[in-house]
Order: C-alpha cells, then sequence, then structure tokens
C-alpha cells in the first residue's frame, strides 16, 4: 500500500507523503454485505463459472495455487434428544489462493479468508437455515479483515455450481436431452442445484424427493414460478417413506443429488440405472451416510478434496483403495485435464463400474475466491455498508 502512493504522488512534498502513509494505515474500512445483497453479487451463471476456477485451483500437485488447510470442527450437542452430535457441527474452514507462476493473473492477486459454517438440525423449526455461515476477507497485504457476508446463499450456490461442473464433466462425452434429475431434500441445497444443473445440461423432469410435503411444495412453487418460459421442464414430489416411488425415480434419473444430513442411505444403490451421475454434497462426517457401498462399488468416483475420502459414503472405497479402480481423484485434476473423468465408466475392461459419482464435503477454496467476486461485484455496484473499524 506505501509503494502504491508514492508512486501515485511522486511530485509530492517528504511532508505531505508522510501525512498520507501515516493516514492510509490508520484509516481501516470493512465492507459488510447482507444475504440478500450477496444474492445480487452471485448469480447461478457466476457461479458456475467461479468455481470451475476455484475447484481448479485444488489439484493433486498442489500447483494450482490453492492452500487449504485443515478444517477445524467443533461438535454441538446441548443434551437434549432433539439435537445429535453426529450431525450439528461448527466448522472453521480457512483458504487462500496464489495465483500459479505458469498462469496470466497478476501474482498480486492473492486471496485470504476464512469461513466458518454451522450445521444445525432444529433450526428449520425457528426459521433459520439450517446452514448458517460466515466469511470473511483479508486484506492480504495488511493482514486486516476487509469483508465480512453473510454466507448461507453463497454456500449454497457455490456447492450447487461444484455439482453443475462435475455433472458437466460426466456427461461431456454422452450429450444426451430430455434428462430426469431427481433431487433428495428441498431446501436451499436443492433449489440451487436444481437451478445449477439445469443452467448446464438439458433437463426436462425434475423429481423432489423429501421427507415432508410442506418444504417439498414450497420449492416446486417457487421454481414453477421463477421458470417462466426459461424452463419448461415437469417438476413433481415423492415422500420419501413412498419406497416403491423413490425406487422408481431412482431407476430412471440420469442425474441424482443427495443433499440431505442422514446417517442411512437414501436409497438401494442396485436401483439406479448405469450411466447415472450422482452429486452428494449433504454428509461431511464419518457417520455420515446418503448412499450405499453398493453404489459406490458401481461408479467412477471423483471428490472436491482429500477430506472426502473420511465421509460415510465413502468408507467402503477408502478401506479399499488398492484394491479397486473406482476412484479417479480430485475433480481439480479432471478440469485440468490430467484425467479424463468417465473413462472407467465408459471402458469395457472395467464392466462393474457404470456410474459416475462426485462426492462433495466442500472445500474453503470454493469460499473465498467465491466470496472474493461477490466482494468485487459489491464494490462495483456500491452497495453493502462501509463501517470505520
Amino acid at each position: 500500500m506505501v509503494s502504491r502512493i508514492l508512486l501515485d504522488n511522486k511530485s509530492k512534498s517528504p511532508t505531505y507523503l508522510m501525512f498520507r502513509v501515516t493516514q492510509t494505515l490508520r484509516s481501516r474500512t470493512m465492507l459488510i454485505l447482507s444475504e440478500a445483497e450477496v444474492r445480487q453479487c452471485f448469480p447461478v451463471s457466476a457461479a458456475i463459472e467461479c468455481n470451475r476456477n476455484a475447484l481448479s485451483s485444488l489439484r493433486k500437485d498442489g500447483e494450482g495455487g490453492a492452500m487449504v488447510p485443515s478444517r477445524i470442527g467443533l461438535p454441538y450437542n446441548p443434551g437434549d434428544a432433539s439435537s445429535s452430535p453426529s450431525t450439528d457441527w461448527s466448522l472453521f474452514k480457512p483458504a487462500a489462493y496464489y495465483p500459479p507462476s505458469n498462469t496470466n493473473v497478476r501474482k498480486d492477486n492473492i486471496i485470504m479468508g476464512m469461513k466458518v459454517v454451522s450445521v444445525r438440525a432444529n433450526n428449520p423449526a425457528m426459521g433459520k437455515p439450517t446452514v448458517p455461515a460466515t466469511v470473511m476477507l483479508l486484506n492480504p497485504e495488511t493482514g486486516e479483515v476487509s469483508t465480512i457476508m453473510a454466507a448461507t446463499y453463497l454456500t449454497a450456490a457455490r456447492t450447487a455450481a461444484g455439482s453443475a461442473v462435475s455433472t458437466e464433466l460426466a456427461l461431456k462425452n454422452n450429450p444426451k436431452n430430455n434428462l430426469t434429475l431427481v433431487v433428495f431434500g428441498a431446501g436451499l441445497q436443492a433449489e440451487l442445484h436444481i437451478k445449477s444443473i439445469r443452467h448446464v445440461v438439458k433437463v426436462n423432469e425434475v423429481i423432489i424427493i423429501n421427507r415432508t410435503s410442506e418444504r417439498a411444495e414450497k420449492l416446486k412453487e417457487d421454481l414453477l414460478q421463477e421458470d417462466n418460459e426459461q424452463q419448461a421442464s415437469g417438476i413433481s414430489i415423492i415422500m420419501l417413506s413412498d419406497q416403491e416411488l423413490v425406487q422408481n425415480a431412482v431407476h430412471n434419473a440420469d442425474i441424482i443429488v443427495t443433499c440431505t444430513n442422514t446417517c442411512e442411505p437414501l436409497f438401494d444403490g442396485r436401483h439406479v440405472k448405469p450411466g447415472c451421475h450422482i452429486n452428494g454434497v449433504g454428509s461431511f462426517t464419518p457417520q455420515m451416510k446418503e448412499v450405499d457401498d453398493t453404489l459406490v462399488q458401481r461408479c467412477e468416483v471423483i471428490i472436491d478434496t482429500p477430506e472426502a475420502l473420511d465421509v460415510g459414503d465413502l468408507s467402503w472405497l477408502k478401506a479399499n483403495m488398492t484394491k479397486v479402480p473406482n476412484y479417479a481423484g480430485l475433480i481439480g485434476d479432471a478440469l485440468s485435464s490430467n484425467f479424463d473423468f468417465g473413462k472407467l465408466r465408459d471402458d469395457p475392461g472395467t464392466p462393474q463400474i457404470d456410474c459416475t459419482f462426485f462426492k462433495s464435503c466442500g472445500t474453503a477454496i470454493q469460499d473465498v475466491v467465491s466470496a472474493q467476486y461477490v466482494s468485487d461485484q459489491a464494490l462495483a455496484m456500491k452497495i453493502g455498508k462501509n463501517v470505520e473499524m
């Protein structure tokens, strides 16, 4: 910052320069953005492109520019029967992006920040989101917090964007029209997954599967109101308890999304048809499990971050990593063309693998890259509140 001021004021006197530098170092403002303001700055199309870049930076060779330290997790259990320590957590997730030397990105465009995100199963009963989140960004040069933004929408948007990108990858060699999308869950994650996936592939039918009808009906109504002439896909609802209808829906699905906090598999993996692509985003602990081992055994698997291998859905895969070919690698490497996602599924030499699975448990590099985009847009649009600290 000092060097920029000196360059901008070469003709000024030393006294003036010292005054400007001192004032700049003393001055500290922080941008605060609400959920509504974040939504204004982060449409689905922008979220997808932003997170394609974010995920590409997280690669096995470590050369993509992402630095993502291990997250810190704190369980919440108030000691009553209404809350479970296996599903209620608060997570602290730092990350930074350092432009690699082999890119055209300016080397001073460093991004640093952290997300604090929680899962509280009882929040909907209180009119609050199940996954409340906040992101803070740092000024890399001074180390001061530059932006704080509500990030419940941002979290759902970047997660859904990652699933959309993985769906594109999985279906790129088998492009189809009139696809059937089955979504387990009816919250914000489900809403944005439907919107994001419909943005990248042609979906003809959407089936929402949920434990209760009220939230599912509300989601259907909201989607139909927004559709107008943009999307003509039909939307139907199935109760999770109706196993026969769930089985039929899964059997007809081209794409399945699971965004729940269950510890029990949602459906029987035997009923999934060959060629189906699954996005699993709800589970994030060893106890949580949205899909069964039968399905994982049939899938070519990619993950967003190595920690995903510790989640319950992939317990079989982790235990058999050296014995089976199912694990393909990180989605960042697939996006960087280090391997071809879908190759194992299409290979006659691996007939037991006939589906694809993207397991996402969330990576902070998506959060901070997305947040930086939102912050830049907010400044350009002159929205948000600047607070003198």
